[in-house]
């Protein structure tokens, strides 16, 4: 067994009695001091200051964990957790990534609240949600993460949970656009009870570590968040959080320059994909800088810097792993694609989930994108409109 020395733990030491006593009282206090890493670091603390900057708030009233779904997950429990009612109602958007939709499937509904579904981009049925059935929770994203790449009007959101008798807690996945296509930040206050998370692995540490983000001004909850993410251990330990640290981007205007980028390469992608298919084929092209999407309006005037850096193709002729294979024949779009999860890399993304039916492609920071777009076009072109 290797040999560690003490001074090596990450477990500091304490030289008398007084020292541990004023130490575990900064435990208390959640105080940013060096303790067990689950409790608190001085690094953490550090780490967590650069991410609020990005990220549009103050450091009190973010925290950080070891992956996206960290966020999600302990948003959604908190949310739960706070509400008063005996038998809650969860609201979630329809159109919602699939990994936060298999959690509230497995682990939420019939056991712990009633779930039902509306769609996010429609503002009179997330109206409708509100006023008929009075959810305790609403789970959505300001763009989702899903087929039809719905957008949320998340203003409108906040002002009618606001105007309820009851306020729900609003969770609000910003993952695709960040503060860069939408800064939520500054448009939730005190008394909102809101929580926004974010997966900070592609634009924070561009895929080279984990990182998840939750932020809330509201008192209540930020305290319950950060009591349940020191007892579950959802904390990122000292190696990774000096991996973070190394990773973050240099500046704001580098983070934001970077998400700019991607947003505008992904919406050209999809442009030139769109029209390089033959009217009335089987293949469906969503993303919100197409006029045909049923949000491009809304968009377009209120996302001026872009805010989805993901598109996706999908047919009811043909499965998600036929369509893969299709582009991934052309030799334009290997050229400049990589077959993988996540995105927000230099290059392109494909990715055929095995729960949706259909494909998602992330443009990279620095692509061609009216090529690649083109590529991806005359790929899916031959396709046949039956399978």
């Amino acid at each position: 067994m290797p040999q560690v020395s003490t001074s090596e733990t990450v477990v500091p030491d304490f030289a008398s009695v007084a020292e541990l006593r004023d130490g575990l009282y900064s435990k208390a206090q959640f105080a940013n001091v060096d303790l067990y890493p689950r409790d608190g670091s001085l690094l953490l603390g550090g780490v967590e200051t650069r991410i609020a900057h990005m990220a549009g708030v103050s450091e009190e009233v973010l925290l950080s964990y070891n992956s996206g779904m960290s966020a999600v997950t302990e948003a959604i429990d908190v949310a739960l957790h706070c509400t008063e009612s005996e038998e809650p109602v969860l609201a979630c958007a329809s159109d919602t990534y699939s990994q936060t939709k298999r959690y509230i499937e497995q682990w939420v509904r019939g056991k712990r609240a009633q779930v039902l579904y509306f769609d996010s981009g429609d503002p009179e049925d997330v109206s409708r949600v509100l006023s008929e059935h009075k959810p305790d929770v609403v789970v959505a994203e300001s763009v989702a993460n899903y087929l039809n790449t719905p957008v949320l009007d998340v203003a409108a959101l906040l002002e009618q949970a606001r105007q309820s008798d009851e306020q729900p807690t609003l969770v609000i996945d910003n993952t695709l656009p960040l503060s860069t296509g939408l800064p939520i930040g500054e448009m939730i206050g005190e008394d909102d009870r809101a929580i926004v998370v974010e997966s900070g692995t592609k634009s924070y540490t561009r895929n080279s570590a984990m990182l998840g983000i939750g932020f809330t001004k509201n008192a209540q909850l930020f305290d319950w968040l950060r009591r349940s993410r020191r007892t579950r251990g959802s904390v990122p330990g000292p190696e990774h959080l000096e991996k973070i640290s190394e990773l973050l981007p240099e500046s704001l205007w580098d983070f934001d320059q970077r998400n700019r980028a991607l947003f505008v390469n992904t919406g050209r992608v999809a442009v030139n994909l769109d029209e390089s298919l033959p009217e009335g084929g089987p293949i469906v092209v969503s993303h919100p800088e197409l006029p045909s999407h049923q949000n491009h309006d809304f968009y377009k005037g209120h996302y001026p810097n872009g805010g989805a850096p993901v598109m996706y193709v999908f047919s009811h002729a043909h499965n998600q792993y036929g369509l893969a294979e299709q582009l991934w024949s052309h030799d334009g779009v290997r050229e400049q694609a990589r077959l993988g999860q996540s995105f927000g890399f230099d290059h392109a993304r494909i990715v055929a989930d095995e729960h949706v039916r259909g494909v998602r492609i992330a443009g990279g920071a620095q692509i061609d994108a009216e090529a690649f777009g083109k590529a991806c076009g005359e790929a899916l072109a031959e396709l046949s409109p039956d399978s």
